[in-house]
Order: C-alpha cells, then structure tokens, then sequence
C-alpha cells in the first residue's frame, strides 16, 4: 500500500473525527510536510478532507469515482492484490495488455470512469461515457486456449450474479452481454495472449452502465433504473467480483456449473433470432434453445438444431431491415 492510501485508509478509520497531522506521522512514520503533501494530493483526486483547526484532519467525503482505494474497500474476492487507474483513461484493455506484456502479476486490474477509445467484441467502438466503469482483470490461467472458451459467459454469469447482491437481476444475452430490461446493462470482452497449448495471459474487460450522468447511449440501461444509490466505486468492485467468479467456476467446477446459471438468466430462451458473422451475412434464422456443453448458441431452424460458435444475434424484427 502506498503511502498516500495508509493516509487516507488511516484517515477513513477514524469515521469522520479528526485526526492530527503529527498523530498521522509518528504511525506513518513519515514527516508533517509529507502528510500535508499526501493529503492535498487527496483532495485533488476528489476526496474531501477538512482541516479542523486545532485538532487536524477529518475526512468528510469520497468521491463517486472508481478510484483503486475506494473500489478495494468494497471487493469481497481476494484475488485482486493490484488495482490500477481510475480516471480517464483510452481503453482499460489496453493499458492492462500492455501490464501483462511487461510482466504484471495474475489479479492485476485496471479501472476507469472513462474510455476515449474503448473497444467492443468484433474490432468494434464501444461507448464510454462518463456514467459507467470500465474494468479490465489480468489472469494468467494454468488451462490451455482451449479450455477458455466458456470464460466470457463464465464472466458474464458471474457479473450478473454479484449484481443480484446489489438488488439488480440482469438477464445474459448469449455471448457475452448483459441486459436490464430492453437495453444493455454490460459487455464482457477478451483479448488472450497464447500458444498452441500454452495461455500466457487473458484480459478480461467488463463495460458496466451505471448512471446517466454523462450522455446516455441508444439502445443502453443503467444500474441506477433497477437499484438506488449504487455508486461506482461499489459497482466496479461487484465487476472485479463477478469476473473472479466466472473465473472460479470455470477453473473449478466446469461448465456445467455455468450452463446451469446462464439458462436461469438466458435473455433468448425460445426468442426468434437471426445469427450474422462478422460480415453482415445471415448465419441461421429460428428460434433460440439455450447453448449445448460447448458453449455454443443452439438455433432451432427448419427442424435442426444449429450450433452457433460465434455471431451477433438479434431477436427478429430487432434492427432487421
């Protein structure tokens, strides 16, 4: 722990009583000036710290940021011992792929409150306002590329499943989305780093909307339409949360564990869908029956069952042309 968090952690132990600058020193054991450095420096990220004359420091307010100390003093996982970040920054992935390439630990983690260049599943933008927390974790799994596959449904079970602890049930569009109602509430995103039978690393990137609070993106829900007073920093860490639980189930139990949860949540169950590649084409009209033990969407089309590996999936007549 850096020394401007023992300030703020000392700080934050105290409720709100002020606590004297030399007092904060001799535990620290560190120099007045430096607590004083520590502290402004608090303020500048959007804490408020009240100067009590006579009596020292009182922190009074914590900003609604997803800010690596506020976000750990709500995770329940102890997987994540390194968390970076928590401002605007281009894309979470990125900066966590470029960690792991320089050889950052297995529960490294990179937050932010915006992206100005976030990316989405297929190469695509994706929107990221301020409103939102973008997480992206770094796992350094023992399973060869072949046993991931399940890991962004695994992942998005696993959101979904931390966001009931916070009164939110979000459904799971298959393969890797949340919903809330109409509108998408998060998307999962992987970037793998492996060989033949070897993974290196995985980046796990999570886009959760929170609030409205900067502009609100077409076709979006937020966290704050199901549950009240959820700030950002308690909903990045039920994202790192969820991430550390698709990952265990996963790892631990198999898929099987994750198919049961997922049909519990499947947004498309018996829906009519269409299916298109990367391209545009239509891969499979029909009606949607849940994914088989490989993770793949199950299409009912013509009196067949069609496995589908990859592919966006609308709902029929939904942005059909």
């Amino acid at each position: 722990m850096s020394r401007r968090n023992e300030v703020l952690e000392a700080l934050r132990a105290a409720n709100g009583d002020a606590v004297s600058g030399e007092d904060l020193a001799h535990r620290l054991g560190i120099s007045r000036v430096a607590v004083g450095k520590h502290v402004s420096a608090l303020r500048e990220a959007g804490y408020v710290v009240d100067a009590v004359p006579g009596r020292g420091y009182a922190l009074t307010g914590v900003p609604d940021e997803p800010l690596p100390a506020e976000v750990r003093h709500h995770l329940r996982t102890s997987i994540w011992q390194h968390l970076e970040g928590g401002g605007v920054t281009g894309s979470t992935n990125a900066d966590a792929a470029a960690l792991a390439r320089s050889g950052a630990p297995h529960g490294t983690a990179v937050l932010a409150a915006r992206q100005t260049a976030g990316r989405g599943r297929l190469g695509r933008s994706w929107e990221s306002p301020a409103g939102g927390v973008y997480v992206s974790g770094l796992l350094r799994p023992s399973l060869p590329p072949a046993g991931l596959t399940g890991l962004p449904l695994a992942v998005a079970v696993g959101v979904a499943g931390e966001l009931s602890r916070l009164g939110v049930e979000a459904g799971v569009k298959w393969p890797n989305d949340l919903r809330l109602g109409e509108g998408k509430l998060a998307g999962v995103l992987l970037e793998i780093s492996a060989e033949a039978d070897r993974t290196a690393w995985v980046i796990v990137g999570v886009g959760l909307n929170v609030s409205r609070a900067g502009s609100a993106v077409e076709g979006a829900t937020y966290l704050e339409d199901a549950a009240e007073g959820v700030g950002r920093a308690r909903a990045a860490a039920a994202v790192l949360d969820g991430i550390a639980e698709g990952y265990r189930l996963l790892t631990e139990e198999g898929f099987g564990a994750i198919r049961s949860r997922f049909e519990a949540r499947d947004v498309l169950a018996r829906s009519a869908v269409r299916v298109r590649d990367v391209e545009g084409r239509v891969l499979v009209d029909g009606r949607a029956v849940g994914i088989d033990e490989d993770g793949r969407l199950l299409v009912e089309s013509s009196g067949a069952l069609v496995p589908v590996a990859s592919g966006d999936v609308t709902l029929r007549g939904e942005g059909e042309g």
